[in-house]
């Protein structure tokens, strides 16, 4: 006779029957070696192990009646297979909750330029507009003549203006300069920047820097040369002495109109320590460059050097307007 599937254990005179390995079996005494068989309790399976003395014995009841909603649960409603299984089974699939379709924003655009076409897309040129006025009023420096908005940068004042500039962007190129536009201090100017000396034992950069203006006035002469000064002093580069190298700078206003005194503060002066700085006044009504002159005591030897790269740059007005 063969184990039942329920693993119950064989009955006496059953091959290979032993006697109280079930300790507690039904049909057997408790701690016997063999003997008489025990019965069973009234309603007990053959395999039940019977409960110690005194102990008490609650019936098993089907796992689904102990969850809410069994059918032996107090006050549940009766289903038919026992409790609800989980996770909980629907009739049918939910349908997702409708929400409204969220608006397309377009990209932010940049500040005077259309948004891109396509996604990392160069941003186009900014259209042209010279009788606008730049969003941010450039601030002005003492003296300067009073304007009700900073021009649009990168659009000169007046037709002998660009005339000029475009001059001198072409003897930039000639030079081989690297050409761009940015902020001077309060004004926008064209900047040309190269090396003088490429060397690593003494390196010195060349930064020739030319705005436009409608009038050039004595203070606009005094406080332009340093902010090219400002701006020559990012340009020097490490030497092989430690020290950083020597910048020049040639600083070069453009008016159609020249006050009378502001040639007469046309003058180098000494600036930050490796730095020259040569100022210049193009004065397109009467067709005249003057560019200072003078030799200040520091710095000796370059101020001649200087002088002659803003006469390689800066082109006679008469050679240019005629």
């Amino acid at each position: 006779m063969s184990t039942p599937s329920w693993g119950s254990p064989q009955h006496p005179g059953s091959p290979g029957y032993a006697g109280g390995a079930h300790a507690g079996a039904g049909g057997q005494v408790p701690g016997a070696s063999g003997g008489h068989a025990v019965p069973p309790a009234p309603g007990a399976h053959p395999g039940h192990v019977s409960p110690s003395a005194g102990a008490s014995f609650a019936p098993q009841t089907p796992i689904g009646a102990r969850y809410p909603g069994g059918p032996q649960y107090p006050g549940g409603p009766q289903y038919p297979g026992g409790g609800p299984q989980y996770p909980p089974q629907y009739p049918g699939t939910p349908q997702q909750p409708h929400y409204p379709q969220q608006p397309h924003y377009p990209a932010p655009q940049h500040p005077g330029y259309p948004a891109p076409q396509y996604p990392n897309a160069p941003y186009p040129a900014a259209p042209q507009h010279p009788s606008a006025p730049h969003p941010q009023a450039a601030p002005q420096y003492p003296g300067a003549p009073q304007q009700s908005a900073a021009p649009q940068p990168g659009s000169p004042k007046d037709e002998l203006s660009q005339r000029y500039l475009a001059a001198v962007t072409h003897h930039m190129m000639r030079g081989q300069l690297q050409i761009s536009q940015n902020w001077l201090g309060p004004l926008w100017g064209l900047i040309g920047v190269g090396s003088v000396i490429a060397n690593a034992l003494n390196p010195i950069e060349l930064a020739v820097c030319v705005t436009a203006l409608d009038e050039i006035t004595p203070d606009a002469v005094n406080a332009f040369p340093r902010h090219v000064d400002a701006f020559a002093k990012t340009l020097r580069r490490q030497s092989a002495f430690i020290v950083k190298g020597g910048a020049f700078g040639v600083a070069a206003l453009v008016a159609p109109r020249v006050h009378p005194a502001a040639l007469q503060a046309v003058t180098n002066r000494p600036m930050s320590f490796g730095s020259v700085i040569v100022p210049a006044v193009v004065d397109l009504g009467t067709r005249q460059l003057h560019v200072a002159s003078n030799t200040p005591f520091v710095g000796m030897a370059t101020w001649g050097a200087v002088r002659s790269q803003a006469r390689i740059y800066l082109p006679e007005p008469r050679a240019v307007l005629g």
